[in-house]
């Protein structure tokens, strides 16, 4: 397994409180200002300088410290939600030529590649105190990358031709609870070893550090093995 931001409520509290420091900073800069307090106004926009340039020393030094991961089939990527953490691994994975009825069947431009994302609310990761209520995952996007690192996104209408159950992934789950969700990915034929990137969409990541959305940070990529079926199972 493996997990973006590590961390992650340290992380949070971090960018928050540099925030307020900055907020604070700049609101006395500019009363003192106006109130022809030159050295606190002085003292004050060093402050914000100090607190902005320290963060994105931090920011970028841990990005740098970082590199791309590419996890086993079966291993699971971990996000930290505000209370818990969502976990998501590949399923399954198949491969195919056309998709849909005989009779009016979709084909590929190379293959398609049909991904089963199983994503799990990891009942482990909750305070007793939190209770069951549900909770709606944050937003993802979902790509596979080949290893020239372009990036495929899934076909659209193409998941409901494999006739497969499959549930969106801002679905609610209970903790404890999974599901499964079916991608389909239309790749070109010289596309090869491709590695699925589950990814945060809140542009808000881009600024935690420590997380894999921030600038030059190494990526959390999960294995696909085209060969075989693979299943993943939630950790006892």
């Amino acid at each position: 397994m493996a997990e973006t931001p590590h961390y992650a409520h340290l992380m949070e509290l971090l960018f928050l409180g540099s925030g307020l420091v900055i907020f604070i900073c700049v609101l006395v800069s500019i009363v003192a200002a106006l109130g022809k307090a030159g050295k606190v106004a002085k003292f004050a926009a060093g402050g914000v300088a100090v607190t902005a340039v320290g963060y994105m020393v931090l920011l970028f030094g841990v990005a740098l410290a970082t590199s791309n991961k590419t996890l086993p089939p079966g291993n699971w990527k971990y996000f930290c939600e505000a209370d818990c953490h969502i976990a998501y691994s590949v399923d399954s994975v198949k491969e195919a030529v056309t998709l849909g009825p005989e009779a009016k069947p979709m084909t590929a431009r190379g293959r398609f590649i049909i991904v089963r994302l199983k994503t799990w609310f990891d009942q482990n990761s909750i305070a007793p105190f939190r209770g069951n209520s549900p909770l709606t995952p944050d937003p993802r996007f979902v790509r596979l990358i080949d290893d020239r690192g372009r990036q495929y996104f899934p076909a659209p209408d193409s998941a409901a031709a494999v006739h497969a159950l499959s549930l969106p992934l801002d679905t609610p789950l209970r903790p404890g609870e999974s599901y499964r969700t079916t991608f389909v990915f239309d790749l070109p034929a010289e596309a090869r070893d491709p590695r699925l990137l589950i990814s945060d969409a809140q542009p808000v990541t881009q600024l935690l550090v420590d997380h894999e959305n921030s600038p030059l940070h190494g990526k959390i990529y999960l294995s696909l093995n085209t060969s075989a079926s693979t299943n993943a199972s939630e950790p006892q």
